[in-house]
């Protein structure tokens, strides 16, 4: 598998890419702060778990170091600022709730390409870059709703793990056909987003897997 990031055009995508998820999931997670009548400083500590909280334990597991948001403080500053600023016109925000849920997708496949870029840059294997894409997206989520007392999404039946799985597959596949980049990436995002709205707006569900006649009888 060639090496995803030996290009300064590459690294700018991924950049751009890992800014655009912090905006998008810092929405989301102040949101949910507020609607939870959080304090400032509970709603930024939400949107920090939930912005980079994956990244951080990814860097860990793949023992990639300095930890990404140590060595750039653009992220912090990206997260307080827009916490801030969300605070302080929620009600803006809270009459548009249901685009947060755009938010949320559109973070979900830009970490999902941070995931799969971060593992492969350490010259590990397909399976393990989509592991990565997928925990990168969802656990910054998992720890936000833990920390609010709500049941995570992915561990509910929705779309959601499975949206970030199929986009890592696809993102890989089109690594192999030399595509460009910036098709690459935003092909990328496209399917991940349409997967995870159409399963929203729709109501897919994954299928419960237990056999007829082992389910728990009312």
């Amino acid at each position: 598998m060639p090496n995803p990031l030996p290009l300064p055009e590459i690294k700018n995508i991924i950049y751009a890419l890992d800014i655009v998820g912090v905006i998008a999931c810092t929405i989301a997670a102040t949101v949910l702060a507020k609607q939870l009548k959080l304090d400032f400083w509970g709603a930024v500590l939400v949107s920090f778990l939930g912005s980079v909280g994956g990244g951080t334990l990814r860097d860990l597991l793949i023992n990639r170091h300095p930890i990404f948001w140590l060595h750039d403080l653009n992220y912090l500053y990206t997260i307080l600022l827009l916490s801030t600023v969300v605070q302080m016109f929620y009600g803006f925000f809270a009459r548009i709730n249901h685009v947060i849920r755009w938010f949320d997708a559109l973070g979900l496949a830009a970490f999902t390409i941070i995931g799969v870029e971060a593992a492969l840059s350490r010259g590990m294997t397909a399976t393990i870059a989509i592991l990565m894409g997928a925990f990168t997206a969802v656990i910054g989520g998992v720890m936000r709703d833990i920390v609010c007392r709500q049941i995570p999404l992915v561990l509910r039946q929705e779309i959601y793990i499975t949206a970030s799985i199929i986009g890592s597959g696809y993102y890989l596949l089109m690594l192999q056909t030399g595509i460009n980049a910036w098709l690459r990436s935003l092909s990328t995002i496209a399917l991940i987003f349409a997967v995870r709205m159409l399963a929203v707006y729709r109501g897919w569900n994954l299928p419960d897997i237990t056999l007829p006649w082992w389910r728990e009888r009312d």
